[in-house]
């Protein structure tokens, strides 16, 4: 998805582009999801369904923790519910998923600090 469509969805829906996306790859898992869904990968409600069954666990989680949310954990629950519709829907492999976003990340940094 390009940026010129990114951006006259948040004009559409009348949201700050600024304020939509606090990091780069939250536009990128975004668009990844929605273009999968249009080309008929899915339904934007079976992953809508993935995304409000992981905010769900989740919010478990934060009650158990101490209650509190951190900035920004809206997109990691996207992010892991995308990856649970790719990967049921057959898509592509858990493996799969996590070679790829290894390949993204390059290599590991030397580690230079002294032990």
């Amino acid at each position: 998805m390009s940026e010129v469509l990114l951006s006259e969805l948040a004009r559409q829906l009348q949201y700050d582009e600024a304020s939509v996306f606090s990091a780069p790859w939250e536009a990128r898992a975004f668009a990844i999801a929605l273009g999968l869904s249009q080309a008929g990968l899915f339904t934007w409600d079976e992953f809508r369904e993935h995304l409000i069954a992981e905010v769900g666990t989740t919010d478990h989680r934060i009650r158990e923790r101490d209650g509190t949310n951190r900035q920004g954990e809206y997109y990691e629950h996207f992010l892991r519910a995308l990856e649970a519709v790719v990967t049921e829907k057959g898509i592509a492999t858990r493996s799969d998923l996590m070679t790829k976003i290894a390949e993204l990340q390059g290599p590991a940094a030397p580690d230079t600090h002294e032990h």
